[in-house]
């Protein structure tokens, strides 16, 4: 594609960007495509070979896999300014671990990987921001591993709540948050169904404890939230 000034703008101001070269950057966008995805279109599928990797200009991707038994098991959406699927770039098999769908209509630039691993041999600075990007997505993944082995739906509900809206503003006395997928998709992501989540968010706000309008969610009294039993 035409390396325009925007999308080199854009990509600059993302880590794994930033230490390229004015010439490294044009070349990365030459060798890339632009995509513009209506909600719901598959990017990319579970097996399939892979050899490009996402950065998503606007929109949101949900990156998944399907158990045995057909259900959809929800790993991470991705927002806009944010890349999908880097974590896959050296992936033993050479396909993709999960599968990734739009969740709105998305515009994103579909990076071959060959072309960002040869700049990354060329540049050390960028091999590190890579390295840091994924340690840090492993440190979330783990984060996330803790909130899943608790047994008791309303607990995985009430971590989540608080790793999202302390995540935003923790000094904040009374932090709060936009949820920032559909409902359903969060409690997928909690393997929970859709109406538990539901229910005990509802019965949190009926205690005073979160306040709810619309998505967005404003913890009331973190205190009791932190020791709810």
């Amino acid at each position: 594609m035409e390396p325009h000034q925007l999308y080199q703008k854009i990509l600059r101001e993302h880590p794994l960007f930033k230490a390229l070269t004015d010439a490294q950057l044009t070349q990365l966008l030459e060798d890339s495509q632009l995509l513009n995805l209506e909600k719901g279109a598959h990017l990319f599928r579970q097996d399939e070979p892979c050899k490009h990797f996402g950065f998503i200009i606007s929109g949101s991707v949900k990156i998944y896999r399907l158990t045995h038994d057909g259900q959809e098991k929800v790993f991470n959406v991705i927002g806009e300014r944010n890349t999908c699927a880097e974590a896959m770039i050296f992936i033993d098999t050479g396909n993709y671990a999960a599968s990734a769908q739009t969740v709105q209509p998305t515009q994103l630039l579909w990076l071959p990987n060959a072309t960002y691993i040869r700049l990354l041999r060329e540049n050390p600075e960028t091999a590190i921001a890579l390295t840091t990007l994924l340690s840090n997505s492993m440190h979330q993944r783990i984060n996330e591993i803790e909130i899943l082995s608790l047994k008791n739906a309303t607990h995985r509900v009430i971590r989540y709540i608080l790793s999202q809206a302390l995540g935003s503003c923790s000094s904040c006395n009374t932090p709060s948050f936009e949820l920032p997928i559909a409902k359903r998709l969060i409690a997928g992501h909690l393997s929970i169904q859709p109406e538990t989540f539901s229910r005990i968010i509802h019965h949190l706000s009926d205690e005073g404890i979160i306040h709810i309008n619309g998505r967005l969610i404003c913890i009331l009294d973190r205190e009791r939230l932190e020791n709810y039993e």
